[in-house]
This record gives structure tokens, sequence and C-alpha cells, in this order.
């Protein structure tokens, strides 16, 4: 008798490989995310394994996590609606909150409606998704935010790049496409990684000349750029109306959580009988609603003071970096890219800041190009002068140390 056994194919690794070497970090001893932080402290430090650590990494660029007033608004939200809600927007989960504050973020924003989400990720990537179909395009920066992307491959329009910051390219772009599709131009007004600013002048006027709506996210640029905090919009002395959508968060600048969008009531309807990341999800809790309500009119109130003294602080870091021959880009912003190179060195500085009550995180490909790691640092209105300074001084000696052990990178081992 013949047996015949059958052959079966191996089963590929599950999970698959990450796209970060995770492991070989872990076992380098240069693992540093997900670090718990047990306290928020004065002054931009906070506690962590029991040490205080000069915060470096977070978003809170106005300074205003802890304020007292902010704190006691979202008490008593609870007090008044409880801690959850009972539902998606659509339904059961709107209250007088929500609709408060979706207004004030469109005064904010000189235009006619916004509507909020239970984060900014979902308002991206939902809204993107859904306002194109079959046969639409999008054209998107190609440093554009994970989010901003992957709107853009779930939405079932075409999907083109051009090249970073590139207003010709994306005027080349547009040419090629009919003029009878549908058009929707998406990009960051700050870039997270780099803290460069977008040509938006330039890329209005190439939106306006195809025909083409444009889609900006905002989530690093407003209350942080300008002057008062206003945003693209100030910073380009900008008509609102030049910009036809705007995306942003409440959980930077902003205490709070969500994402939100802001545009015409025609959109703004569409988007709220459309968006599945808004029909299908929880509504943001009135506890953050009322949180974010409370900032934005505490931001209001001192826009100028809080403002000024970010701006003052992040030239303070900036200036003291590159006083020590530290390179750190072009950026604009609070977001201070402190150039490193091989993946492996910037990983080891970071460990190393952290020991050294740094609170900084390293980012690696594919986040930035190869070869281009970095230690990302943010600037907030609630540092101390002399903290920073103090940062710049301790960054130098450790990678000064780190340049004389002559440390290969993990692509060359």
């Amino acid at each position: 008798m013949t047996v015949h056994i059958k052959t079966f194919t191996p089963t590929p690794l599950f999970p698959p490989k990450t796209t970060w070497d995770i492991e070989g970090v872990k076992e380098a001893g240069i693992y540093t995310w997900f670090k718990e932080i047990q306290e928020e402290l004065p002054n931009g430090w906070v506690k962590v394994d029991g040490q205080k650590m000069l915060m470096l990494g977070g978003y809170s660029y106005l300074g205003l996590n802890q304020n007292q007033e902010i704190n006691q608004a979202a008490i008593d939200s609870i007090e008044k609606f409880g801690t959850g809600m009972s539902g998606s927007r659509f339904l059961a989960g709107t209250t007088t909150l929500h609709s408060e504050l979706e207004q004030k973020i469109a005064r904010m924003h000189g235009k006619e409606d916004a509507m909020v989400l239970s984060s900014g990720y979902l308002a991206n990537v939902s809204t993107i998704a859904c306002l194109l179909k079959k046969n639409d395009y999008i054209i998107g920066d190609k440093l554009n935010h994970a989010s901003i992307m992957d709107g853009a491959r779930y939405a079932q329009a075409k999907f083109v790049r051009y090249r970073h910051n590139d207003p010709e390219h994306l005027d080349a772009i547009l040419g090629k496409i009919p003029h009878t599709a549908r058009k929707l131009v998406v990009t960051d007004s700050v870039f997270s990684m780099s803290g460069t600013v977008a040509n938006m002048p330039e890329i209005i006027k190439i939106c306006k000349k195809h025909g083409a709506i444009l889609m900006v996210d905002e989530c690093h640029s407003i209350f942080v750029l300008g002057e008062k905090g206003g945003g693209i919009a100030e910073y380009f002395d900008l008509d609102p109306d030049d910009i036809d959508i705007t995306m942003a968060t409440l959980s930077k600048a902003i205490p709070s959580s969500g994402g939100y969008l802001a545009a015409s009531t025609k959109i703004i309807d569409y988007l709220r009988h459309e968006s599945r990341g808004f029909i299908y999800s929880g509504a943001l809790t009135s506890t953050l609603t009322a949180t974010a309500l409370k900032s934005l009119e505490v931001f209001e109130k001192n826009r100028g003071e809080l403002v000024k003294r970010l701006h003052e602080n992040t030239a303070v870091f900036s200036e003291a970096l590159r006083s020590y021959g530290i390179e750190i880009g072009h950026s604009e912003t609070s977001i201070i890219p402190i150039l490193i190179g091989d993946t492996t060195d910037a990983a080891i500085a970071a460990k190393k800041c952290q020991e050294n009550g740094l609170f900084i995180h390293a980012v690696f490909p594919p986040v930035v190009p190869v070869g281009k790691a970095i230690l990302r640092a943010s600037i907030t209105a609630a540092h101390k002068k002399e903290d920073l300074t103090a940062a710049a001084q301790k960054i130098y000696e450790i990678l000064n140390e780190l340049k004389h052990k002559n440390i290969h990178s993990i692509e060359n081992s």
C-alpha cells in the first residue's frame, strides 16, 4: 500500500517583522519608548521612574496642561454629564458642549461650520476617505503625516504624491489630471519631523489655477504660528477662504483630545452624514469637550503672552544648540530636529539623554529618510529659559561623547 503524504507550505511568520528593528534595539539595551510618566510637574518637568526629567518630547506647546481653570471645567462637566457618552455623535452623543465647541472652532478659523471627532488621526482618515470617489484624485506632499496617507489609501480615488514642499511639481501633476475630475490637494502646514512650513501662498495659487480643493492639516501650526498663534493663515496673512478645509487637533497646544474639521456648511454637513469615522465612533467625551472649550477661552484671553513666551523659548533653545555646532535643520517652529544621522547613534543618544534627565526620543526611518535619524525636541511656553540652555549643553556633551566612540549604525553592523 502506497501512502501519499501531503506537503504543506510553511506558515509565514506571524506577526510579520516590525519595520523598525525593535528586538535589536531591546537586546542592545537602548529601547526608550513607552516610558511611564508618573506625574506632571511645573515648568515643563515630569517624573519618570522616580526621576525628575525635562519634557522635550511632548506637544503641550502652550504649556496649558494642569491649568487650574481648565481642570475645573473638566470637573464641572463630569458633574453635569458624567464620564462617558451614550453613543456616536450621529445618535445620542451630541451635547450642548459639542455644539458650542464646534461653533467656536468655526469662528476661530473664519469658517461657516466645524465638526469634532474623537481623534486627529480619525479626522484625517475618515474625511479624506469619504470626500473623493472613483476617478477622482488626491494629491499629497510626500512627507505628509501618516493619517493623511492612510486616508488617501482608503479612498477610492487615485492617490498621487508630489515632491516635498515643491509647488512646481504639484503644478505639473495637476496639469496632467483631467479638468473634469474632482481634485483634492492635502498638505501639512508644519511638517512634524522637520518643523518646516509648507509654501502655502504658492500651493493656494496652484490649487486655484487647476480648480483643486485644498485641505490643510494644522495640527502643528494652529495656536503656534504667527504673533497671536493664528496658524498658517496669520503666518502668511491669508484669506481663510483660500483654504477650503482645515483639519487640526485638540491634543497638542490644546490639552484635551480629539480632532476637528472646519469648512463650509455644505462640506461639514456632507461629512457629518458620510464620514464613517464620525458616524461609527463614539463621541468625544463631554469631559474632553469641556476641556477643549475652556482651553480655547484661556488661549483667547492670554494668546499674546503665551505665544510670545513659546517663540522666545524656541529661539533660546535653537540658538543654544547652534552655538555648540549642533545641526538642527531649518525649522521655523517649536519642533527642533537634532540631526544625528545613523539609527544606533540616535537611539543611544536618546537613552543617554533620558539617563541625564532629558525626556526626548529618537526618530528612525521610515518616519525620516534612511541615514537621517534625529532626536526630536518640542519646546513649550512652560519651559524656563535656563532649563533649556542647560539641556542644550547636556545634549552637546552627550553627542560629543558619542562622536568620539566611533559607534556604528544598525544598518552597517
